[in-house]
């Protein structure tokens, strides 16, 4: 097994036993989610100029 078979399995393994649901397409989400919020919060500081 390569390095990268064995970086994959791991990574694998690792969502699979995590206690969030769907947890590694979750994270990606949430990353969007927070990016969004920020963006709205910018625009409202930068309006009240």
């Amino acid at each position: 097994m390569t390095q990268t078979a064995a970086a994959l399995e791991a990574y694998n393994a690792y969502w699979a036993n995590s206690i969030i649901p769907h947890g590694n397409v979750l994270w990606m989400v949430f990353i969007i989610v927070l990016a969004v919020i920020a963006l709205w919060q910018a625009r409202t500081f930068v309006s009240k100029f």
